[in-house]
């Protein structure tokens, strides 16, 4: 069974003063809004209801913390993190930059970070929103998943995948671009591992 199997909600936070201080590893979801950041977490920790989506995309503004229980000896052994999603300006403009600045510290200064998982439609590509976030981040190592997976045949798949990939290639962090369909569970075991491991090293 996945070490992520025992993860359970630690705590939501506005502000990164209030993040746990322990200095245990961190594992940051992020993607534009409504490109199933919550369905990806849900399914790589085998809970239902871990990670909650709201019908209005863009409403949650919270960093959402989740801590990975080892389970023989019953203590936290890192964390996954679930950053609101960007692409909906349901803000005032000081509102937005307030808030764009508390997650830009977090992804860019954040020494507990140990990698991001970043979202993004395999219908859709690569948005200029996704392009912007992945200059932001420069130095932390990036895994790319690709959701959505099942809405296009797998010629489309095989398509899609390699364009997204040569458009990513001018980022050296980037270390794996991984297709992912939690109605098919196509990547889930992939993803996991991967976490697993940056949450080990």
């Amino acid at each position: 069974m996945s070490i992520l199997h025992n993860t359970y909600f630690h705590s939501s936070s506005k502000i990164l003063d209030t993040l746990p201080r322990d200095g245990l590893p961190e594992i940051c979801f992020v993607g534009r809004s409504n490109v199933g950041k919550s369905t990806a977490i849900n399914k790589i920790t085998n809970r239902k209801k871990l990670a909650f989506s709201s019908k209005t995309p863009g409403r949650t503004r919270l960093i959402n913390m989740f801590n990975v229980i080892e389970q023989k000896k019953h203590s936290t052994i890192g964390y996954l993190v679930d950053l609101p999603g960007y692409g909906y300006a349901n803000l005032s403009n000081q509102e937005k930059i307030n808030f764009e600045k508390v997650l830009t510290k977090y992804v860019q200064y954040r020494k507990t970070l140990v990698g991001i998982v970043l979202l993004i439609d395999m219908r859709r590509g690569i948005t200029p929103l996704d392009d912007d976030f992945l200059n932001l981040v420069t130095l932390k190592p990036i895994i790319i998943i690709l959701t959505k997976a099942d809405k296009l045949s797998y010629s489309e798949r095989i398509i899609r995948k390699s364009i997204t990939t040569e458009k990513l290639t001018k980022f050296k962090n980037i270390r794996n671009i991984i297709e992912f369909s939690a109605a098919k569970k196509i990547g889930i075991l992939e993803v996991s591992d991967i976490i697993e491991k940056l949450i080990k090293q």
